[in-house]
């Protein structure tokens, strides 16, 4: 993969990589590990596995995902590839208690993880996806979690990290610790970042 290609995969990865959006900055890049951007630069579309496909979000205990707030993106590029480049998914909660255990080494006080997949009718989507257009030069990934809180946000520091599995080899960093106060001005978190719903 060439640089440009390098450069178009990490800008979908920040498109989507925070709890809010329009962090695609220094601040962002400056947590996301070197080994994820070598990692998401490497990835090929047809190894990516539909019923392994996860996002996860280590967010602190006054944030938690939106109701139909965490995604992915996957756009492919290639010779004769035009039309029907781009799929969006919104996943669904991963409520068995096995789907965290993998992250475990993750657990911090005073956070918390959500684990989310793809729907039964969404793997079906992707698996067709990939089979249509497997032979992609290159494939980019974008994830993101859009948060509410169940606490007003005060003026602590909110750190979050977002984590993405594509294949059975575990998950992997996307960003770490980043404080959401550091790439969002205090009136676009106020936007943003609404009360949760009542349960």
């Amino acid at each position: 993969m060439n640089h440009s290609s390098q450069t178009a995969t990490l800008a979908a990865l920040l498109v989507m990589v925070a709890a809010v959006g329009g962090c695609a900055s220094v601040a962002v890049m400056s947590h996301v590990p070197i080994a994820t951007i070598s990692r998401l630069t490497a990835l090929k579309l047809a190894n990516i596995g539909p019923e392994q496909l996860r996002v996860a979000a280590r967010l602190p205990e006054i944030l938690e995902p939106r109701r139909d707030g965490v995604k992915v993106r996957i756009d492919v590029q290639g010779p004769g590839i035009r039309d029907g480049s781009t799929l969006e998914f919104i996943l669904e909660a991963a409520i068995d208690s096995t789907e965290l255990a993998p992250l475990s080494a993750h657990r911090r006080a005073g956070s918390q993880l959500w684990v989310y997949r793809l729907s039964p009718r969404d793997i079906e989507r992707l698996q067709r996806f990939i089979t249509d257009r497997g032979d992609a030069s290159s494939v980019s990934i974008a994830a993101g979690v859009d948060a509410c809180w169940r606490n007003p946000l005060g003026s602590a520091a909110l750190p979050t990290t977002t984590f993405l599995r594509t294949d059975a080899t575990g998950f992997f960093v996307l960003a770490e610790d980043l404080d959401l106060r550091s790439v969002v001005s205090e009136r676009d978190l106020a936007t943003k970042i609404q009360p949760c719903p009542s349960k």
